[in-house]
């Protein structure tokens, strides 16, 4: 049998890292469907989304944030040079979501410093016309993020943590 993800291209994407003066990490809990689905428990994500073909990885990664928290008050910190691929799970199939057109993401990550404060997070998206991606947020360690993070995602978010491991607690 076939795997529904063969042939298809990976989608340009922009993963956030986005921490707080302490080095804890902005993670959301998923209100996506569709190949992002998600395991009870194991809902919770970085903010991440798609590059326009001229975009700049830095902007997309300020438009992304904000579109997906409200979060403006932010410093640069650091970035990847690479892409780093994931695959959508084989256990997906196609319900005519915008991703069912890619076999997964290629990501490249922006690691942000949070400068703000905590009332600036709006999750609930009324400052965009962008469709609400998370339905609640929380600071975490990076052992907390694994342990709750959308189980097709750990190899990535392992990596991040990785290249990124001296800002994060």
């Amino acid at each position: 049998m076939a795997d529904w993800r063969d042939g298809k291209p990976y989608r340009a994407n922009v993963g956030i890292c986005l921490i707080n003066p302490e080095g804890l990490i902005w993670f959301g809990k998923s209100s996506t469907a569709g190949p992002e689905i998600v395991s009870p428990g194991r809902e919770w994500q970085m903010p991440q989304g798609g590059i326009e073909e001229t975009e700049d990885i830095i902007e997309a990664a300020r438009r992304e944030l904000w579109e997906e928290t409200g979060a403006t008050s932010i410093e640069l910190i650091d970035h990847t040079t690479d892409w780093w691929a994931y695959e959508f799970p084989e256990n997906y199939r196609e319900t005519g979501h915008k991703l069912d057109d890619y076999r997964g993401q290629k990501q490249r990550w922006v690691l942000f410093r949070f400068t703000g404060r905590d009332d600036e997070f709006t999750i609930t998206a009324e400052h965009t016309d962008e469709p609400q991606e998370f339905i609640d947020w929380r600071w975490l360690k990076t052992r907390e993020a694994i342990d709750l993070s959308v189980d097709f995602k750990v190899k990535q978010y392992l990596r991040v943590f990785s290249a990124f491991s001296k800002y994060l607690v």
